[in-house]
């Protein structure tokens, strides 16, 4: 099995991820009563929590191959 990038797939996974964030925001906001500010805070911590890891794990997997 190949280990390449398959450009459809990450299409895809993108356009599915905007459609879960939309919907998401449309039920915190509309149905749960948060503001936009509000959204967007926890949107960000969120994100946050997402990215530390998934750089930490990228930046020592590149650490290792190095040596």
């Amino acid at each position: 099995m190949e280990n390449r990038f398959d450009f459809i797939s990450g299409v895809v996974a993108v356009c599915v991820a905007g459609y879960a964030a939309i919907m998401l925001h449309y039920v915190a906001h509309d149905d749960l009563g948060f503001s936009s500010a509000q959204i967007g805070q926890g949107a960000m911590i969120a994100a946050r929590l997402l990215a530390v890891p998934l750089a930490m794990d990228l930046l020592s997997a590149r650490a290792n191959k190095a040596e």
